[in-house]
């Protein structure tokens, strides 16, 4: 059934450290989390879904994973979304999109900022040590992501090794308690990104750049048999862009 509506939960509405465009990524994963099933959707679906580009809809999931509204759950096929419990809940009055919940009703402001509040000392809480190593393999596939890099093979055991340290630790350095994990974790990814012997991640370069000539290349040709030659043309330019890349190899 085509989707007829985007609800837009107050608890994300109010977020403060979110554009809007993150607030409807979160709204569409918060729809799919609270009706027990997990968000299947890739970034190309957030970017036909919402009218943005791909980029776009990947730079807002990585920001909503990033603060911690979003969880990745990676499964034995693809990645999978879900809502963190910090977003809070939301009024069964909008659930059908029929009776909007009125932001003049003072007891409810009460009770909204009172959610927030609760929600922003978790967060803190949250981000002074990392609760599980599944934790730091999602954001270090997001650095690995982020800087282009061929690290998958590598990022769940710098993983388990960054949180099985910091955990006997107590999440302390010299300097005293950790205040933030995540810039720890990023210091443990830059040391171990250059172990790593180029020669191999050279090659896993080659590899992940033959994928994407392939995929080029089909969307070439269909977009050749369907007439559209101004989408055929940004196909032709991105398969030189990456020959080149190749021949640099």
């Amino acid at each position: 059934m085509p989707r007829k509506h985007i609800i837009v939960p107050l608890d994300i509405w109010h977020l403060e450290d979110i554009n809007v465009t993150e607030r409807l990524v979160a709204s569409v994963v918060y729809g799919y989390t609270k009706q027990g099933n997990p968000c299947f959707m890739t970034n190309t679906g957030f970017s036909k879904l919402l009218r943005i580009s791909k980029r776009t809809a990947q730079r807002a999931v990585n920001v909503l994973l990033e603060k911690g509204y979003l969880e990745a759950v990676e499964g034995s096929q693809q990645r999978h979304l879900k809502c963190r419990s910090c977003l809070g809940g939301v009024d069964t009055s909008v659930q059908g999109g029929e009776s909007p919940v009125s932001i003049r009703n003072i007891e409810s402001n009460k009770e909204l900022n009172h959610k927030t509040n609760k929600m922003n000392s978790e967060i803190i809480d949250l981000g002074k040590r990392a609760s599980r190593w599944q934790d730091i393999r999602d954001y270090f596939v997001r650095l690995n992501d982020l800087e282009g890099t061929n690290y998958h093979q590598q990022v769940a055991a710098w993983a388990k090794e960054c949180f099985t340290y910091y955990e006997a630790r107590d999440w302390k350095t010299k300097q005293g308690e950790i205040k933030q994990w995540r810039p720890i974790a990023q210091a443990w990814y830059r040391r171990a990104s250059q172990r790593v012997p180029q020669r191999a991640v050279q090659r896993r370069d080659e590899v992940q750049l033959r994928d994407d000539l392939r995929w080029h290349q089909r969307r070439l040709d269909n977009y050749l048999e369907q007439g559209r030659r101004d989408l055929a043309y940004k196909e032709s330019m991105a398969i030189k862009h990456i020959n080149e890349q190749l021949n640099e190899q």
